[in-house]
């Protein structure tokens, strides 16, 4: 049995990034040509990492890069 969990980025907890989630998901589907489909879900997390970094000066893992054992569709 894997007794593992899906990690995600704490900061993700935090007033600072909660207050501002909703901007950068819709800069991210600014980015993406105005929608989110399977074609261009992968550059999600890429986005919202660079976005966060740039726009926000956050260093924000994706669950990516904290779960590299789980296959991401």
């Amino acid at each position: 049995m894997n007794n593992k969990k899906y990690i995600y980025d704490p900061i993700e907890d935090t007033e600072e990034y909660k207050k501002i989630e909703e901007e950068v998901h819709q800069k991210i589907l600014v980015r993406l040509g105005g929608k989110l489909t399977r074609g261009n879900a992968y550059l999600y997390p890429l986005l919202k990492k660079e976005i966060l970094k740039n726009d926000y000066n956050i260093e924000w893992k994706s669950p990516q890069e904290l779960n590299p054992n789980i296959k991401f569709n």
